[in-house]
């Protein structure tokens, strides 16, 4: 039971980073993102997988979520790099 919990719950924290990647990736910008926000997000979900890998191991519905918002939050800045590339209209 505590696995289906476990499984549910990192479903929708893996979707939450994924509607703002979308946009990201439909507007081509990451405009109005501010690039802290993004930074905190990868360091927070980079020291979360370390953690658990150490104490837990691999826990698949664990790292199923880390993985969705490590990717989520890796588009979300390759669009404030390019934004901060494009030259100011």
């Amino acid at each position: 039971m505590p696995d289906i919990i476990g499984w549910i719950g990192s479903v929708a924290f893996a979707m939450c980073g994924i509607p703002q990647a979308w946009e990201c990736i439909k507007n081509k910008s990451a405009k109005g993102i501010n690039p802290a926000f993004a930074g905190l997000w990868l360091i927070g979900e980079i020291c979360y997988v370390i953690s658990v890998l150490m104490k837990f191991g691999w826990v698949h519905w664990m790292m199923f979520n880390y993985t969705a918002n490590i990717l989520s939050v890796f588009v979300i800045i390759y669009y404030l790099v390019n934004d901060r590339r494009k030259p100011i209209q």
